[in-house]
């Protein structure tokens, strides 16, 4: 039994909605590949399973950060869907498209909650290269994981916002 303290984390679909549409929107507009959606879940690590992820911080009304992680596969498929041309391996082109990518979702997201009203603004995107990274978002917000299963392999988009 849980003690009177303890809070389980709330996270309302009025946060996650959006990165789904958001998600689904820039890939299929821009790199012609359909993702579907799996079961969001609450992170329990800050371990992250992929080969290469672009971050978003955000500030204002709501905080927090956004991940977008993708294998290597994956990532060079969608590269190469959205640029025309055959990539096989992360390079500087993929990295950057990367970043690219995840200031579409998040750029997606900001316009979807802003009409709702929450504002926010994002900052520019970072993109972490190496299997197992960490991200260090806030302890005391939770990590909710939104996994996505294309025709070319998996990935994750991971919202940590806070409400205020």
């Amino acid at each position: 039994m849980a003690s009177q303290t303890e809070k389980k984390p709330k996270v309302s679909v009025e946060i996650i909605n959006p990165f789904i549409h958001s998600t689904v929107n820039a890939l299929q507009t821009m790199a012609f590949v359909k993702p579907i959606i799996g079961k969001p879940y609450l992170k329990s690590s800050r371990s992250v399973f992929c080969d290469v992820s672009g971050s978003i911080g955000i500030s204002g009304e709501t905080a927090g950060a956004i991940n977008v992680n993708f294998g290597t596969e994956v990532i060079c498929k969608i590269v190469s869907n959205m640029l025309g041309e055959t990539h096989e391996e992360i390079d500087e082109t993929v990295t950057d498209a990367v970043g690219e990518i995840a200031n579409m979702i998040a750029g997606g997201a900001k316009g979807e909650m802003q009409a709702k009203g929450m504002n926010f603004t994002i900052a520019l995107p970072n993109v972490t290269i190496g299997n197992r990274h960490t991200h260090a978002f806030p302890n005391d917000v939770p990590t909710i994981v939104i996994p996505f299963t294309t025709d070319h392999g998996d990935f994750t988009v991971e919202v940590c916002i806070r409400e205020k």
